[in-house]
């Protein structure tokens, strides 16, 4: 029967492999390049190689653990960078011609300030403004973020959702029922009063 392996052989393993697709695909940490994180990873593999000449005898190590250890790397390594550039610049572009998007920009401005902070359409608004930002001073952890940008697009959706149900300021009120009364032939004054009764919910 196979001589199962050593749970350190196990995780050896594991890091290195983890190492591997670190190093080559980078990972999705949303704070931290991957280079810290690499090097988090090497430090496993210290600790799992000191394990294993603690518990088999020199002839036994297992084969994992005369691969080399990997070296440090700086701090601020990120791997895919050029790819990570490339893809945020096309969120970007996917972003300004969502009209979901554009539709929040044109309304942002028209909400009451209490409206504003319950959407949170100045947030989801940032959210292209803050990739702008983020590819303008080539900062690829922010960048990647947006690597997936459907999570953004669908936000722009819900929040025109949210702002579709507010009721309408009283100034929009009142410029829609001026533009009703006109056509209807009435008197100023009284769609001024019924836009102070709609305003007050009367």
């Amino acid at each position: 029967m196979k001589k199962e392996k050593n749970c350190h052989e196990v995780e050896l393993q594991k890091a290195f492999d983890r190492w591997d697709e670190l190093y080559s695909s980078g990972g999705n940490d949303p704070f931290w390049p991957d280079g810290v994180n690499l090097n988090l990873v090497r430090n496993h593999i210290l600790y799992y190689k000191k394990e294993i000449e603690q518990t088999y005898e020199p002839q036994n190590y297992p084969p994992i653990y005369y691969r080399e250890t990997p070296q440090e790397v700086p701090q601020d390594y990120m791997a895919r960078s050029e790819e990570i550039r490339v893809n945020a610049k096309r969120s970007v572009e996917l972003y300004k011609a969502d009209p979901n998007y554009r539709f929040l920009l044109s309304r942002i401005d028209r909400l009451h300030p209490k409206d504003v902070k319950e959407t949170c359409i100045q947030n989801v608004i940032n959210y292209v403004k803050d990739l702008e930002q983020a590819i303008a001073s080539d900062d690829l952890i922010s960048m990647r973020r947006h690597e997936n940008p459907n999570r953004y697009i669908e936000a722009f959706h819900e929040c025109v959702e949210k702002v579709k149900l507010l009721k309408p300021i009283y100034n929009e009120q009142l410029s829609l029922l001026d533009m009703f009364s006109g056509e209807l032939g009435e008197e100023p004054d009284e769609c001024e009063d019924q836009s102070q009764g709609i305003s007050l919910g009367m």
